[in-house]
C-alpha cells in the first residue's frame, strides 16, 4: 500500500481528517489532516505516542508547549495529556506503541478496542 502526503482529501476546512494507515496489537499509525486553526482536543492515551509532523506547523500543548514544523517529531509517554492545534495546514502522523486498549479519543478517531 502507498500512502501519499499530497492527497488533497487529507484536508477538509469543516473538520479534522483522520486516516488509519495501520492497526495491529503492537502498534497503530494514524494520519491527521489539519487545516489552519483546527484542534485535536486535550486527551491522553495508554500508549507511547510518537507525533511526527509531515507537512505544515502545529502547536503541541503537553507538559511543555512546543511548536513543531514539518520534519520534526516528539515522543510522549503513556498517560501524558496533550492537544494539537494547526498553525497552518498540517499533516501529522501519530504512531501509538503498543496499540491502545483504551483511548480517550477512540470513538472520535475510530480506533478499534483490543481485548
Amino acid at each position: 500500500m502507498i500512502w501519499n502526503i499530497h492527497d488533497p482529501e487529507l484536508y477538509n476546512p469543516d473538520h479534522l481528517v483522520v486516516k488509519h494507515l495501520y492497526d495491529a496489537d503492537h502498534a497503530a499509525i494514524v494520519w491527521f489532516g489539519f487545516t489552519a486553526g483546527q484542534t485535536l482536543r486535550d486527551h491522553v492515551t495508554t500508549s507511547v505516542a510518537i507525533i511526527q509532523v509531515l507537512e505544515g506547523i502545529v502547536r503541541l500543548n503537553a507538559a511543555v508547549e512546543q511548536v513543531l514544523e514539518a520534519g520534526q517529531s516528539v515522543q510522549l509517554e503513556a498517560n501524558e495529556h496533550h492537544a494539537l492545534t494547526a498553525i497552518k495546514n498540517a499533516l501529522v502522523q501519530l504512531v501509538l506503541v503498543p496499540h491502545p486498549q483504551y483511548h480517550s479519543l477512540a470513538k472520535e478517531v475510530d480506533l478499534p478496542e483490543r481485548p
